[in-house]
C-alpha cells in the first residue's frame, strides 16, 4: 500500500466529505458519535436489532458515560440521522435505526475508499 497516497486521500476526504455528506460529517465530529454510527450501521447491515442497551455496553465507560451516550443518541434523532423505534414487546426498550439519508450518504462516502 502507498501510505503517502492513502494519507493524502484521508486528508482530502476530511476536508471535502464533511461538507458534502451532512450525516458523515456529523458522526465524524466526535469519537462517541463515531462509535454510535459504526454500531448502528453494523447492526443495520447485519440485519440485527440495535438496542440502546447493547449500544451502552458497546461503548466503553472510559470513553463516555451513559448520560453522554443518551445525549448523542437524542441529538442524532433530533437531526434525523437516527430513529428510535419502540420494541414490539417491551415499549420501554428502543432500537436504533439509521435514516435513509444516513445509509445513502454512508454508502456514497464509503465508495471513495475502493482501491485501498
Amino acid at each position: 500500500m502507498n501510505y503517502i497516497r492513502f494519507l493524502k486521500f484521508l486528508k482530502n476526504d476530511f476536508e471535502t466529505s464533511n461538507k458534502k455528506f451532512k450525516s458523515v460529517g456529523y458522526f465524524r465530529s466526535d469519537l462517541v458519535l463515531i462509535l454510535i454510527w459504526f454500531f448502528v450501521l453494523e447492526k443495520f447491515y447485519s440485519k440485527k436489532k440495535s438496542s440502546v442497551e447493547d449500544l451502552m455496553s458497546y461503548i466503553p465507560r472510559s470513553i463516555a458515560s451513559r448520560p453522554t451516550v443518551y445525549k448523542f443518541i437524542n441529538q442524532s434523532c433530533l437531526k434525523k440521522h437516527l430513529f428510535k423505534i419502540a420494541d414490539d414487546k417491551d415499549k420501554r426498550k428502543f432500537d436504533l435505526q439509521p435514516s435513509q439519508l444516513t445509509i445513502k450518504e454512508f454508502e456514497l462516502w464509503s465508495s471513495g475508499f475502493r482501491g485501498f
